[in-house]
């Protein structure tokens, strides 16, 4: 039986790529993981790029929240009772910015299969005027479509990219939410998201789940347990950090993002922002 979520959610999940949003935290919890991000962009301003990959592996609040039950119940719902995750990226937009991202599918570039489940978790409230994700129901199932990657635009994708042709935008439904919810789709979904118009930041962790039973050719990657028993062996484990930012957490995080990037930036033209 489902946990968090009907069994005509779960089926519906699978036939429209997504879900949401659902709450998973209250607004008094997500002011404090806020105030700790906020916290954290104080103290090392310099290295706020480096929590666009791997951010997990940096902070042990960003752990923490990778493990909250009310999140992984939900997931674990449609993936099934054991769980990695695989990555967290923050995604925040500033007010009244131009920042966007274009229509894309994540499996243009990730090599993981069968799925992977990404969990977008609201720092702040994210109404319609910020810029909340869109997404292209069914298109999950459809056909990886061309991409194009681009140069000094605002987008806060890894490789400016986006598709170029093949989907029909009118069918775009958008998913607003407010502090503590969340939305998770497949990563293989039609998705994208508008400038933020909002006099207040907009502030999503993203977090990037998939099964134990998930694989990747090669590289070998790495990937955190954080519901069930691993059984397959199939990534090495990230470790967890001991405290914020410090050298240990850090030289983990590196291991792990180089890796990654190799396959997320393979033959793009564009540096990997975290590492930048």
């Amino acid at each position: 039986m489902p946990e968090r979520l009907t069994e005509s959610e779960v089926a519906k999940f699978h036939s429209e790529g997504f879900h949401g949003p659902v709450r998973v935290m209250s607004v008094a919890e997500a002011r404090a993981y806020r105030d700790r991000l906020e916290c954290f962009e104080d103290r090392w301003p310099e290295s706020v790029h480096m929590l666009d990959q791997g951010a997990s592996l940096l902070c042990p609040w960003i752990d923490e929240m990778t493990r909250l039950p009310a999140i992984t119940g939900a997931i674990s719902d449609v993936l099934g009772p054991d769980l990695l995750c695989w990555g967290v990226s923050l995604r925040a937009k500033a007010p009244r910015s131009s920042t966007f991202a274009g229509w894309h599918q994540d499996t243009a570039y990730c090599d993981i299969k069968p799925i992977v489940v990404i969990g977008l978790v609201a720092l702040s409230d994210c109404p319609e005027a910020s810029g909340p994700v869109r997404v292209i129901p069914g298109t999950h199932s459809g056909p990886l479509l061309p991409h194009e990657e681009h140069f000094g635009t605002a987008s806060l994708l890894t490789r400016e990219q986006e598709i170029s042709s093949g989907f029909d935008e009118a069918r775009a439904v958008s998913l607003p939410m407010a502090a503590g919810e969340m939305v998770f789709f497949n990563n293989a979904i039609c998705h994208g998201s508008r400038p933020n118009r909002s006099d207040d930041r907009r502030i999503l962790m993203l977090i990037e789940y998939v099964p134990t039973r998930a694989f990747q050719h090669a590289p070998r990657e790495s990937a955190m347990l954080v519901r069930g028993r691993d059984d397959y062996g199939n990534f090495d484990t990230d470790p967890r950090p001991d405290a914020e930012m410090s050298e240990a957490a850090k030289a983990a995080w590196r291991r792990k993002v180089e890796i990654q990037a190799s396959v997320l930036y393979r033959g793009a033209k564009h540096p990997p922002r975290a590492l930048a």
